[in-house]
């Protein structure tokens, strides 16, 4: 299977809503191993509905001492522009955020539609505040002392904001989930990617529905974050 990083798959999807509507299909292939991924954990919650929760694979942070679990056939990368672009879909995220995690669908669910990718990322800043790691969550418009809705997910807090931004050709929605531990703000995105459609690609735009099932399947990830005792 071809890989598509991110950058040339947003031109890729230009260039056909542009031609007349090429039908989306995400075509991206398993990140090498990891010795920090291991397989085979139950973890509690309902799950993001792809296999059983037993199957699923997990990533444990050396440095940052947090983890959580994802399908084992969802596509997974340590580095940025392997699979996704960090900076574009987590544009509120600090200049020191430092991505360590991502995970993405392995297909798309909806080729009829305009859907192109979602993703759940984990990255980091060190060195943060309660205050500046809830106003990552806030919004790109918040000052450092907006306070985000909290949200209770699974065993944790969350802060929990929303960003939408509009690109040539390309919509993002991010749900963004902020948590202040041990002096360091963690950071979980939960990024959908959608491309113009209608007149323009001859695709269906993606329902509401239908993307409330994408983000349902991104939540149940969330669900499964831990932080080491020590």
């Amino acid at each position: 299977m071809e890989v598509f990083p991110r950058v040339r798959w947003r031109r890729w999807l230009i260039v056909c809503a542009i031609a007349g509507g090429c039908a989306p299909a995400v075509a991206q292939s398993i990140a090498g191993a990891d010795p920090t991924v291991g397989a085979g954990v139950a973890a509690k919650g309902s799950g993001a509905r792809d296999s059983p929760r037993e199957s699923w694979r997990t990533f444990r942070d050396p440095m940052f001492k947090v983890s959580f679990s994802y399908p084992a056939d969802w596509v997974f990368a340590r580095r940025d522009r392997e699979i996704s672009t960090f900076r574009l879909d987590a544009r509120t995220a600090a200049r020191t955020t430092l991505m360590r995690a991502v995970t993405s669908l392995p297909e798309n669910p909806f080729p009829a539609s305009t859907f192109s990718g979602a993703y759940f990322y984990l990255s980091v800043t060190p060195r943060s505040t309660d205050a500046l790691c809830a106003s990552q969550a806030a919004g790109p418009d918040a000052s450092g002392r907006a306070r985000p809705k909290v949200s209770q997910i699974g065993e944790l807090s969350f802060a929990h904001g929303h960003d939408e931004q509009h690109q040539i050709c390309t919509t993002v929605r991010d749900e963004v989930y902020t948590v202040f531990h041990r002096g360091a703000c963690y950071r979980f995105d939960l990024a959908a990617n959608n491309f113009c459609g209608g007149a323009v690609s001859g695709v269906k735009d993606i329902t509401p529905e239908e993307l409330d099932q994408v983000f349902g399947r991104l939540q149940g990830i969330l669900e499964t974050v831990r932080f080491d005792p020590k």
